[in-house]
């Protein structure tokens, strides 16, 4: 029987001000490109819940990404992608940190642009390189020049689902998270507890 985590605990964050997430926010782009790593430093900020769609997969089939990969191959792995992205996107707004091919099916781009806010990391295949200290846990990563056809070919895709793109290039993950933080709540994404609490009653 396979057991279902549960990830949506809000992080350990600020007391004061406690935020919500106005729809959930989807990361999308190349691996390496920090999106895991941003949205932690952003949900721990904000004090608010956040997922790690390649971590959720694992734990729900007891496998690693790269297991999955060689006994079910690549479609078998976005088959379980695609059901997952489903879930967290039906329930309360989190922040999801997805895999860098998630963008591939058109069904998971149209769960993306319809069900949330997707934020789009760039980062460029020599720079994902030198952030990944293990490649072999990365099958789909190859060489340098495997992985820049990669960026090239899902770039037309990452920019579809958009609605916010940054670029990465020579920045911290810190760095990137403060801005993402200021620009969800200049978007209305991200807000203050009590504000949403107001317009309710209003």
């Amino acid at each position: 029987m396979t057991e279902v985590f549960d990830f949506r605990k809000p992080q350990t964050g600020p007391a004061e001000p406690a935020y919500e997430l106005g729809k959930t926010v989807f990361f999308v782009g190349f691996m390496g490109a920090g999106k895991t790593s941003v949205a932690r430093k952003l949900a721990r900020n904000a004090g608010v819940a956040s997922v790690d769609m390649d971590a959720f997969i694992e734990r729900r089939c007891d496998m690693k990404v790269a297991e999955i990969f060689a006994e079910s191959g690549e479609d078998g792995f976005r088959s379980i992608e695609t059901d997952v992205l489903r879930e967290l996107a039906t329930g309360e707004p989190l922040l999801v940190s997805c895999g860098g091919g998630v963008v591939l099916r058109p069904e998971n781009r149209a769960v993306l642009r319809d069900e949330g806010y997707v934020v789009y990391l760039q980062v460029t295949a020599a720079e994902a390189a030198s952030r990944i200290s293990d490649l072999s846990t990365r099958p789909l990563f190859g060489d340098l020049e495997q992985a820049e056809s990669v960026i090239r070919s899902r770039l037309p895709l990452y920019e579809e689902v958009a609605d916010l793109t940054i670029d990465t290039a020579g920045r911290g993950t810190g760095s990137i998270a403060r801005e993402t933080f200021s620009l969800l709540k200049k978007q209305g994404i991200l807000r203050v507890r009590d504000e949403l609490a107001g317009r309710c009653l209003t």
